[in-house]
């Protein structure tokens, strides 16, 4: 698959994204106990946490700089950490979507990283990250369709956009029953080092491996300028 990363994403400060793929994932694997212990002690956190405190983090600070330079409202469209710690305070509990959802859940939760995951084989062809260019419309998880304006930055592929603003995921890009192949994006901002967004994934197979043992796991990190970049 071929992954371009365009000087317009680069420009906002995005110049190298870090990827992993998991080969022979099940979404409907069972959760191993070790992390059910984690995901209840992050659950705990969230409940208790100042939403208004996390959203200073450097890490959510980097996010909500690379919202409002593009002109969106950070109220509105409110970095992804800060989005599920309030959607757990609404609920009273952590969101069980899938093993696969959940695992990467905490892990935004525990590094604040805005995480993309996607079927992979969902994909075509290629994903190029880049600033949208021209009004378009995206299509988000469990929503209705959201208008793209010029100067809106995405990542997509050759049939449409599958993350908007390192905020919301794509509804024909997510995972089902049938997923077999994972991919997981962090375009992080200016405050996240690639070295610390590879942690987070490093901790993301951890976990995965407990309950799929069959997975097959890799990292990439795709920088700007090195054309054409297959993975």
């Amino acid at each position: 698959m071929k992954i371009i990363v365009d000087k317009s994403i680069a420009d906002l400060g995005k110049k190298s994204i870090v990827i992993a793929i998991a080969k022979n994932v099940n979404p409907a694997a069972k959760l191993s106990d070790a992390f059910l212990e984690k995901q209840k002690k992050m659950e705990e956190w969230a409940l208790n946490c100042d939403a208004e405190e996390a959203a200073k983090h450097p890490v959510n600070q980097g996010y909500i700089d690379s919202i409002t330079a593009v002109g969106r409202s950070t109220k509105k469209n409110p970095p992804t950490a800060v989005a599920l710690i309030q959607n757990i305070k609404r609920r009273g509990s952590m969101p069980n979507i899938n093993s696969i959802v959940d695992i990467y859940n905490v892990e935004s939760l525990h590094s604040f990283l805005a995480i993309g995951g996607h079927d992979f084989d969902k994909i075509e062809d290629e994903i190029c990250f880049t600033v949208s260019k021209k009004e378009d419309v995206f299509y988000p998880i469990l929503a209705p369709e959201k208008y793209v304006a010029e100067t809106d930055y995405v990542y997509k592929d050759k049939k449409g956009i599958m993350a908007w603003i390192d905020v919301r995921d794509g509804e024909n890009y997510k995972f089902d029953e049938n997923t077999k192949n994972a991919i997981f994006i962090i375009q992080g901002n200016a405050n996240t080092s690639v070295e610390m967004r590879l942690d987070a994934l490093e901790r993301i197979r951890k976990d995965m491996a407990e309950c799929m043992p069959d997975m097959e796991f890799s990292t990439h990190v795709i920088t700007y300028g090195d054309e054409n970049t297959e993975i």
